[in-house]
């Protein structure tokens, strides 16, 4: 899920006029962020004699201060982890997302943390208020517990009021339009953290649905953990947070909540609520920590992670963070055999582009894995996509991308279901690979939005092992019957071919899988997206 795009183009200067007189008849002005006035709140240092420490010191024990990594491929195992920490923190759980929905995987989220809440333990959410709900006592009902703290991130407006008027509200102040947080990271006990492409909504965790998203996230456990408590911290902090209660109009007492709380527990106890394959998992930390702390991945790790953005012209303390896209082009400059990229959005600044051809002058392999029309879920960033890959082809890269059909994915459900819920699915995955050594799995896509104008964060880990199951996973995601291989005719025009045993099967002409409406959209969004803002 990410911003809705800016469309900036012929209707510029009129749209933005008609704003303006509305605006001004309105006079509604954005909450004024750095006025607010909240706690310094610091994560909660790892307890020994906890449950979750003690299991994550005696894992990195005679590590030579290595990070160990789970790689959470599979939505089903990703949303069981985010469960099983949650229902064993005895100190703190933080929790920082760009989108946290209210639907079956974000109520059952809501449910595990108010539960962990009632034990004791501290919880803090932090959201980024482009895509929260409107509905005030979904928002209001998290943050009543008292052990339970809830801030938005560059809040654009009161909830409760209609989608126009919050989006008018947004248009009102262009400062908090960008630099978004898109970071995604969940911290418990100051002993494991998740750290990836998810956000808390049910296509994210492979629920069966109209979509559904092909993602990807790592369990951490070791000294990289500080460090995401630490970037946590950074944000939670910040000047552009507001706690929850400041933002709406009435937040209602723990009494008052009690009810809804109830609610979520019988919520929580329907099976039909989980995703497919959640209750194949075992369903406790213990059981599930002990089957697989022998198999992780062990190596040198750093937590790649945007520095909060300056408010009123004035940095905030960077803590030695950096721009995650300038960190992942220096490295991808310095590759010597093979990368696999892959992205939900793919939009290659010039930079990018220089990085490519010089990439194939040192016989670099680039693959590129992306989403294709009819599996991206955003048309205006497929069109600035589209505008680039046959560049991306010339200049060296293997271009793949995605089916809605994508087999791998069809195999996880029944074809009732699949046909109950007509599902497509798309890619959300944000993964590299560099020379089969280095892996980067977090929130940032290759296009200008995540290099320029939200904040991002990421783990990037210097592993062979770990860099090759990531690797065999994205070959997987592009092999035949989940991708399409872009290949130029001589002409040099677009097909969409898929080999088996080195044979062509299938080579296309026409945006696979589309109709004529969705191409001729298409067509006409093609001059009006301004690639900076994409």
């Amino acid at each position: 899920m990410r911003l809705p795009r800016l469309r900036i183009g012929v209707f510029r200067a009129a749209i933005l006029t008609a704003i303006g007189l509305i605006l001004v008849v309105s006079c509604r002005k954005s909450i004024e962020t750095s006025s607010v006035e909240k706690p310094v709140v610091e994560s909660v240092k790892p307890a020994a004699r906890s449950l979750l420490g003690a299991t994550a010191n005696l894992a990195a024990e005679n590590q030579s201060g290595e990070s160990g990594f789970l790689l959470l491929d599979r939505g089903d195992q990703a949303f069981a982890w985010r469960t099983r920490l949650a229902d064993a923190a005895e100190s703190s759980i933080d929790a920082q997302y760009f989108l946290w929905k209210n639907d079956e995987a974000g109520k059952i989220m809501m449910q595990r943390l108010i539960a962990a809440a009632d034990r004791g333990v501290r919880v803090r959410v932090l959201v980024d208020d482009s895509m929260t709900e409107s509905n005030p006592r979904y928002l209001a009902t998290f943050g009543a517990h008292p052990n339970v703290s809830v801030r938005l991130y560059k809040p654009f407006g009161p909830k409760g009021k209609s989608l126009v008027m919050r989006w008018l509200d947004y248009a009102s102040d262009l400062k908090v339009l960008n630099r978004r947080m898109h970071n995604k990271v969940f911290v418990v006990d100051g002993s494991y953290s998740i750290v990836g492409g998810r956000n808390i909504g049910n296509e994210y965790f492979e629920y069966i649905g109209p979509f559904c998203f092909r993602c990807r996230d790592l369990l951490a456990v070791g000294p990289v953990v500080e460090s995401t408590a630490v970037g946590f911290d950074q944000y939670w902090n910040s000047d552009w947070t507001v706690p929850i209660e400041d933002v709406i109009s009435s937040v209602p007492n723990s009494e008052k909540s009690r009810k809804a709380w109830d609610e979520l527990v019988e919520f929580s106890t329907d099976r039909d609520h989980y995703p497919n394959g959640f209750f194949d998992l075992p369903a406790n930390f213990e059981t599930a920590w002990e089957a697989v702390k022998n198999q992780l991945y062990w190596g040198k790790a750093r937590l790649l992670i945007d520095a909060v953005p300056p408010i009123k012209g004035q940095p905030e303390n960077r803590l030695g963070f950096d721009q995650t896209g300038k960190t992942l082009l220096k490295i991808m400059n310095r590759s010597q055999s093979e990368v696999y990229i892959q992205s939900a959005y793919l939009i290659l600044l010039d930079g990018g582009f220089d990085a490519l051809r010089a990439a194939n002058q040192r016989g670099v392999k680039v693959v590129l894995s992306t989403n294709s029309m009819a599996s991206d879920n955003h048309l205006s960033a497929f069109v600035g996509y589209r505008k680039q890959r046959k560049e991306m082809i010339k200049a060296g890269a293997e271009l793949f991308e995605m089916r809605p059909d994508d087999h791998s994915e069809e195999a996880l459900f029944s074809p009732a279901l699949l046909k109950k819920y007509d599902t497509k699915f798309g890619l959300h995955a944000k993964t590299m690979v560099f020379d089969g050594r280095y892996t980067f799995v977090g929130s940032f896509n290759v296009d200008p939005r995540s290099v320029n104008l939200n904040t991002e964060m990421g783990l990037l880990v210097d592993c062979q092992e770990l860099a090759e199951a990531v690797a065999a996973s994205i070959k997987n995601d592009i092999a035949p019957g989940n991708s399409w291989q872009l290949e130029l005719t001589a002409k040099g025009e677009v097909n969409w071919v898929t080999r088996r045993d080195g044979k062509v099967t299938e080579d296309l002409k026409v945006e696979p899988m589309t109709t004529a409406a969705q191409r001729a959209a298409a067509d006409l969004l093609i001059v009006v997206p301004d690639k900076s803002q994409l």
